[in-house]
């Protein structure tokens, strides 16, 4: 699925529109371990995952690696926080894999909201689907056990635990990669 196809999937857009919107998006590639996003700079882009996964996390006070969110292909991400109120971003965003991304920046975003109307419909839905996968991870985090996590992570995202080291499931999960050992094998029985 394309860029194009994604935001249609939102909003009905004409061939022109598309056309529109692909003039704005631009091509970055990341190697695998590389951020796109550091903590502490200004996020002034969203991006479209074409091939992937990354990660979010961030550093508690101890140094430790936290994974928020795993974010495959055909989604958009950023730090949003960052983008939205123009502060430095307090998450790391990092391929997991080789990454092909298609990126805007805000200037060019505003340009496109006014030139394809419908694409202020799109950043709506993106807001409150950003919000409904936040208040769903707060959830998760604080009415399950980590067995109920875990197994429901395989239920709704079991591809991309094949693809994404041990340790950040288990910093995603809330516990240390002995509890996940633990909790997998629980999970086959």
């Amino acid at each position: 699925m394309e860029l194009t196809d994604t935001i249609n999937q939102v909003v009905n857009l004409t061939k022109d529109e598309k056309l529109s919107i692909e003039k704005y998006f631009t091509v970055k590639t990341l190697p695998k371990g590389g951020l796109w996003i550091k903590e502490g700079q200004y996020c002034n882009h969203i991006a479209f995952i074409k091939k992937g996964i990354c990660r979010i996390f961030y550093n508690d006070q101890d140094g430790n690696e936290i994974s928020c969110f795993f974010m495959p292909e055909n989604n958009f991400i950023s730090s949003y926080t960052s983008f939205l109120t123009l502060t430095p971003t307090k998450e790391n965003i990092e391929a997991v894999e080789d990454l092909e991304m298609l990126v805007i920046n805000r200037e060019d975003l505003e340009k496109l909201s006014k030139e394809v109307p419908k694409v202020q419909i799109w950043r709506r839905v993106i807001a409150e689907n950003l919000f409904i996968l936040l208040e769903r991870r707060i959830s998760m985090l604080q009415s399950k056990t980590a067995q109920e996590r875990y197994e429901n992570l395989i239920k709704e995202n079991g591809d991309i635990l094949l693809k994404v080291p041990l340790q950040y499931t288990a910093s995603f999960l809330g516990v240390t990669p002995q509890h996940l050992s633990r909790l997998r094998k629980n999970s086959v029985k």
